[in-house]
């Protein structure tokens, strides 16, 4: 106003404030470039929380992994119950085999399964496993630039999964995780992959063709070598307990800690470097598999009813000799 004044600026305030408004108000709206990507080109990553599950007394999260293609914006998604690397790894390869080809580039928030920090340039450390896997069968995308739209659509997705098909389940709640998986699939092949997009205006199988072809096939490719394993300790019973099953060792390592490991076909226990129990893996939750010759001779051991007691035999009291001559000593001793 002082500068209007003094260029001989008549106009009262509030005309000056009403012309103002709007121009502040355009200067706030910033011009951006969209972003789309060609088929093939890339597929975005994420987990979202779906809620909790009760599995042998005890809670644990729900959550859902999801793989939607940049371009088709096709959706793969299944739920577990952590977010562990060998999980999120199995899901990334299980998404491949169905889709039957890989894309070009796999885009990620910063998840902390997969990053262990920055460098100096604020650039991601990803984690030394998760590189060479994704080296393994893609290229692998990091670009700081990219990581708030990739976080922005994350939030769009989980909410799309939520608010449709969480919702669509109320009053029918699956009773276990594999239910809920089964569930899963029909939502997506029958919703979530089929209706027009309301960004391309295009249904999602259509431009799922274009996609798939642009990608870089299968082919057959043997899963990467990943070994799952934990440190675990043997139960009592001779049983060790993984991902929700139980698994039995020979019985005389029972309370020893071992090594358990996922390879896939197998599920391995180690002890010292020695391998003492292999399985066929568990085909559902809170499986008991058992080799019977694990537990062959194992001892029933000796009852005891966990009292200390005592036991004493009563007998006569034992009289102890003397010689005649101490008799007579005492005599005259006491005479005196």
């Amino acid at each position: 106003m002082r500068e209007l004044r003094e260029r001989n600026y008549d106009g009262s305030y509030t005309i000056l404030t009403d012309w103002l408004r709007p121009q502040r108000e355009g200067a706030l709206a910033i011009a951006v470039r969209r972003f789309e990507t060609p088929p093939g080109k890339q597929a975005q990553v994420d987990w979202g929380h779906l809620g909790s599950i009760i599995e042998g007394g005890a809670e644990r999260q729900l959550c859902a992994f999801a793989i939607t293609m940049g371009y088709s914006r096709r959706m793969k998604a299944v739920a577990a119950t952590d977010q562990k690397l060998g999980t999120l790894l199995r899901m990334h390869e299980a998404a491949f085999m169905e889709l039957g080809a890989v894309p070009q580039d796999l885009l990620y928030d910063r998840m902390k399964t997969l990053w262990t920090g920055t460098d100096d340039r604020g650039e991601i450390i990803w984690n030394s496993v998760f590189l060479d896997f994704a080296r393994y069968w893609v290229s692998l995308q990091g670009c700081a630039a990219l990581i708030g739209r990739n976080e922005r659509q994350d939030r769009i997705r989980s909410k799309y999964v939520r608010r449709n098909f969480l919702c669509g389940l109320q009053g029918r709640e699956p009773a276990s995780l594999s239910n809920l998986n089964s569930e899963l699939r029909r939502w997506i092949a029958e919703v979530a992959n089929k209706p027009v997009h309301g960004t391309t205006h295009e249904q999602v199988l259509v431009r799922w063709n274009e996609d798939q072809f642009a990608m870089q096939p299968v082919n057959g490719r043997p899963p990467y070598p990943y070994i799952d394993e934990e440190l675990r300790k043997v139960a009592r019973d001779a049983y060790v307990s993984w991902m929700g099953s139980r698994y039995s060792v020979p019985w005389i390592y029972a309370g020893k800690e071992v090594w358990v490991q996922n390879r896939g076909a197998s599920i391995e226990v180690h002890y010292g470097g020695k391998r003492i129990a292999a399985h066929v893996p568990a085909v559902r939750q809170h499986q008991l598999v058992t080799q019977h010759e694990h537990h062959h001779g194992i001892p029933l051991g000796n009852k005891q009813s966990g009292k200390t007691l005592i036991h004493i035999e009563q007998t006569a009291p034992v009289v102890q000799r003397r010689p005649l001559a101490a008799y007579e000593e005492m005599s005259a001793g006491a005479a005196l």
